[in-house]
């Protein structure tokens, strides 16, 4: 065995040698992240086409966000026949997410006109970390004036977790479960969740619109997980 002093010495020198690893990594890592971020914004582009397929193929769907929404069996208890009201005039869903320079995901939903607010798009997005999703930014609201009030009683009068707290308030405690359902499982395959009625299910068949969504749900899964 090596004498105390020597080993001592030793000791000393291995955080040295530690730090000085961890300083030639630090390049490493950096590269590596930036060479991710090209990857993903190219598979992106790739993938684009069957992402605007599928905009376009839902977009045909009369209230198929709604429908995807209130079917969730997480979210369904959270949605309040109101929520349905306001969802059903929702046109599109869009999810972003990045992990370079910083791990954010946006949210993004369309409306189409309806009686309760202004607004075409609400935007909500998100820094990720151990601790969960911490939002950065929301849309505003803009209420029509008959229908402020309400809104605003609403969210007063109802604490707990639930879709139009999370949509209204971006500060909303428990709102992380339900941006989490949203960007990680409800956006990822919609198709999964819409329920579809008898008179749809034989348009489809003759049309061949669930054969079509299908196969472009299956690539977009694949690139996206």
């Amino acid at each position: 065995l090596p004498p105390p002093s020597v080993e001592k010495t030793r000791s000393v020198g291995r955080p040295r040698k530690l730090q000085a690893l961890q300083l030639a990594l630090e390049p490493v890592n950096s590269q590596a992240a930036r060479a991710y971020a090209r990857l993903k914004q190219k598979l992106k582009q790739l993938h684009k086409p069957q992402l605007d397929c599928r905009r376009s193929i839902i977009q045909g769907i009369p209230g198929f966000w709604a429908k995807t929404f209130v079917n969730h069996p997480q979210l369904s208890s959270m949605i309040s026949d109101q929520d349905e009201d306001m969802l059903s005039s929702m046109i599109d869903l869009e999810v972003e997410e990045c992990k370079h320079p910083s791990h954010c995901c946006k949210i993004m939903l369309f409306f189409g006109n309806n009686p309760n607010f202004w607004n075409e798009v609400i935007t909500k997005e998100y820094l990720i970390n151990i601790n969960g999703y911490r939002v950065f930014n929301s849309t505003v609201v803009q209420w029509y004036q008959e229908y402020k009030c309400e809104a605003c009683s609403r969210r007063h009068h109802n604490s707990s977790p639930n879709f139009f707290n999370w949509f209204t308030d971006h500060n909303f405690t428990g709102s992380d479960r339900i941006t989490q359902i949203i960007s990680k499982d409800l956006w990822l395959n919609p198709l999964n969740y819409y329920k579809r009625t008898k008179s749809l299910e034989e348009g489809a068949e003759r049309t061949g619109t669930t054969q079509i969504l299908n196969g472009i749900q299956w690539s977009i899964r694949i690139y996206l997980n």
